[in-house]
């Protein structure tokens, strides 16, 4: 109470935690490292990623992007290739610890 009245404000100890979290994730060597591995993606590959992990279909992504389905198929593959993850999901992972959005 003495710090509330003194103007500073308080917060509650879960908020606070997920905050601390979630600035401290973005520093942590597996952001560092997912960026590594999305930085070897050629720029249509990064752009493809992206729409990816937003949970477009292939279909979107083409339409999106002004290609055919088997292109977006294509870049997808060698998207899960490049970064050595199995499916979409894990590729979707690595995405969102790096900070593409």
């Amino acid at each position: 109470m003495h710090l509330v009245a003194a103007g500073s404000a308080m917060r509650h100890p879960s908020a606070a935690r997920r905050l601390i979290d979630r600035y401290h994730r973005a520093g942590q060597p597996q952001a560092t490292a997912a960026r590594t591995r999305i930085e070897r993606l050629t720029p249509r590959e990064r752009d493809v990623l992206t729409l990816l992990a937003r949970g477009d279909t292939n279909a979107d992504i083409a339409a999106r992007l002004g290609m055919r389905e088997s292109t977006v198929k294509a870049h997808a593959s060698r998207i899960l290739a490049t970064l050595d993850v199995t499916n979409r999901v894990q590729a979707t992972l690595l995405a969102r610890d790096a900070g593409l959005n």
